[in-house]
């Protein structure tokens, strides 16, 4: 998974990092760094059996700590221990603002947004009458925003209704140039840069963020389902028919905030996907996030049960507090999380009683799973997959190759599978965040994906620039 990419956190979506203690200096933080991997990290010991490369290797990331002077060097020095482990689920980041726990605008370092000079009720008067593509009343979701022109090269967004708690009316949320840039205050005033696009008039998104607003004012000519498919499609989610024969569905990611839109466009699509004869998956780039991403294709791909090889955690101190954090917000909701709520609780029972050690809560190795399949569905199926292809989606291309019907078809995925679950450590400094997985997996030590990927079934060289159509020609015979 990745930050974009590979990272996509099972608990730690839910609650950022834990609190954190001081900022340190660089030999500090990276001695904390290595206590909390030598101690709370599964592949530790696995990747440290050769203790006389380890030991020197620490050693001499030691003393370039020690001997640093520059504090903006000291990231380097703290990712070149990281980076001894070779997995891509260990990260050090940068923390630019301090512990994110709760939101204080005195103490932000970023500057609070300027208010806009608009007189808000000509504003809104005007709005109605407005014939340019930008200007005009928006909403998402959390903001009501009004967009004015200011001069020739710069519109103003600006907050009408808003959670008062984070935004005063009239506070400048975004700017948007007419080079098709932006500038956008995320809610704890760090700013964020990127590009936007305005489709059919009536809707906004900006890419860094993936964040879209559509027009109220004028209205926009786009019906909600048509928004909804729009804003799904720039976020890398679509099923089309290619050919008379042939359809694609395309997942960018699996993570937590996709989980429902996924859903959404497979139901509605359900007639399409029952009534092709191929079908193409199309899951590169897709740096996974949560098993619960794929669920819902699998009954068009599967043909028999399914094996899923298993995984132990490791009873840590961070993963017992932030699964407890996690079972605090599904209580705001008992009834609804019933189900969630017990299994977290029988979970946090065995964590507590085998501190420092591994622990498989089902207590199987291997589960069997047995699905129903689709009555209609695809008599051949192809997956494509690229080296960006991660963690749950390479879980993903695990279970597809068991189907008779499906051939993974591209290059080798990302390999970064074999420790999972990654989340927030915290480790007694506060200008520095770590990232660790929380488990490992059955497979080890026979069958390792790290730093290998998961293997196509037919492998595409260079010579093959146009992958969907080569998945089309092969299903379809040509």
């Amino acid at each position: 998974m990745k930050i974009q990419i590979f990272l996509l956190f099972v608990l730690s979506s839910f609650f950022g990092f834990i609190n954190a203690q001081t900022n340190c200096n660089c030999n500090d933080a990276l001695q904390n760094i290595i206590l909390k991997i030598e101690s709370e990290y599964p592949g530790f010991a696995v990747k440290t059996k050769d203790k006389l490369l380890y030991n020197s290797f620490k050693e001499n990331t030691t003393k370039s700590a020690i001997e640093n002077k520059n504090p903006s060097e000291c990231l380097a020095i703290l990712k070149s221990y990281t980076d001894f482990f070779k997995d891509r689920h260990i990260w050090v980041l940068p923390n630019e603002n301090g512990s994110q726990q709760s939101i204080n605008t005195k103490t932000l370092k970023n500057p609070t947004p300027k208010q806009a000079n608009i007189n808000l009720k000509k504003f809104k008067n005007r709005a109605s009458k407005i014939t340019n593509e930008i200007e005009g009343i928006w909403k998402d979701e959390n903001y009501e925003i009004g967009i004015e022109k200011l001069n020739e090269r710069e519109y103003v967004g600006f907050i009408i209704n808003a959670d008062s708690n984070f935004w005063k009316t009239k506070e400048v949320k975004f700017r948007l140039f007419t080079d098709g840039t932006y500038e956008y205050y995320m809610q704890d005033r760090s700013l964020q840069k990127g590009k936007y696009t305005i489709h059919d008039g009536g809707l906004l998104y900006f890419d860094t963020i993936r964040s879209a607003f559509t027009r109220q004012t004028p209205a926009a000519s786009l019906t909600q389902s048509e928004i909804e498919d729009k804003i799904n499609e720039m976020n890398g989610f679509f099923i089309k028919r290619l050919t008379p024969r042939t359809t694609i569905v395309k997942m960018q990611y699996f993570s937590y905030m996709f989980v429902e839109n996924i859903e959404k466009m497979i139901e509605k699509n359900k007639a399409l996907l029952e009534s092709s004869d191929f079908l193409i998956i199309d899951v590169r780039d897709n740096g996974g996030g949560t098993d619960n991403g794929y669920q819902k294709i699998l009954p068009y791909i599967v043909t028999g049960p399914s094996r899923s090889v298993g995984v132990e955690y490791l009873a840590s101190p961070t993963l017992i507090s932030t699964t407890e954090k996690y079972l605090q917000g599904l209580k705001k909701d008992a009834e609804k999380n019933k189900a969630q709520i017990e299994d977290l609780e029988n979970r946090i029972r065995q964590l507590k009683a085998n501190p420092g050690k591994y622990v498989n809560y089902d207590e199987k190795k291997v589960r069997i799973e047995s699905m129903v399949p689709s009555v209609k569905s695809p008599s051949q199926i192809v997956v494509l997959a690229n080296d960006h292809t991660a963690s749950a989606a390479e879980n993903f291309l695990l279970l597809a190759k068991q189907s008779k019907k499906t051939k993974i078809i591209g290059i080798p995925s990302s390999g970064v599978l074999d420790y999972a679950n990654a989340m927030f450590f915290e480790y007694g400094c506060d200008n520095y965040k770590l990232l660790m997985p929380t488990y490992n997996s059955f497979r080890l030590p026979d069958y390792p994906i790290d730093n290998i990927g998961v293997q196509p079934d037919i492998y595409l060289d260079e010579s093959v620039k146009d992958w969907t159509q080569f998945a089309v020609d092969y299903l379809e015979g040509q």
